[in-house]
């Protein structure tokens, strides 16, 4: 029941889904563990109300997602199903707000390390719809803005042409050997996420299984392949 009532929310129920990179120092993002005492902690708690704000006031949506609070990562078969089904939470977002922390204006968006990330890349192909802001939560353009698309492909390599095939949720039709390259010098803080963070982007389906190293997973994932 549990898991019909969740596909039947995803299917009728817009819901906008946030894109950032993790607080490097302490404290730093509200966690799931953190929610009931979230405003010890004003910078990460700012981040999520900001995020709410932007959702309502700008695109009209009254949910949100965030994998920081979302997921109970304490629980090995959440953080599994979580992992596992991440693209396409993000490919079923009516709008995809990402934060660009490090980012003033729209000329050096280019330079933010979001763009160096592994987990990012998903959440740059999968959703429909995106929209950019800065480091004041300032809108600096959605995804089918020809500058945006011109500072992504600067910042990536990933061309007009495979973004829009991407966000029409035809990412197939680029090449296996396209997408991993897409992949190439992202970083990570789990080794096993170079292999984890793969998986929607060229659609197979493996356990997440950390402590198992990068060799194993990346193994594991070609051999899905």
């Amino acid at each position: 029941m549990k898991r019909l009532l969740e596909e039947v929310v995803k299917e009728s129920v817009d819901y906008a889904i946030l894109s950032h990179t993790w607080m490097r120092d302490t404290p730093g993002d509200i966690t799931f563990h953190d929610w009931a005492t979230r405003e010890h902690d004003p910078r990460g708690n700012n981040k999520i109300v900001k995020f709410c704000e932007v959702a309502a006031r700008n695109h009209s949506v009254t949910l949100g997602w965030i994998d920081t609070v979302c997921i109970n990562k304490d629980s090995s078969s959440e953080l599994d199903e979580s992992i596992r089904s991440m693209y396409n939470w993000y490919r079923g977002a009516s709008v995809c707000i990402t934060y660009l922390s490090e980012t003033a204006s729209i000329s050096d968006a280019h330079r933010d390390s979001w763009f160096t990330r592994g987990w990012t890349l998903q959440e740059l192909l999968a959703p429909v719809r995106s929209v950019f802001y800065n480091k004041c939560w300032n809108e600096l353009g959605c995804s089918d803005d020809s500058e945006v698309q011109t500072v992504i492909q600067k910042a990536s390599g990933i061309t007009t042409k495979e973004l829009n095939l991407s966000w029409k949720g035809s990412i197939a039709e680029i090449p296996f050997s396209r997408r991993m390259q897409m992949a190439c010098g992202r970083q990570v803080t789990r080794e096993e996420d170079t292999s984890y963070s793969l998986m929607g982007i060229l659609g197979v389906d493996i356990p997440i299984a950390y402590g198992e190293g990068t060799r194993r997973a990346f193994f594991r994932l070609v051999r899905e392949l």
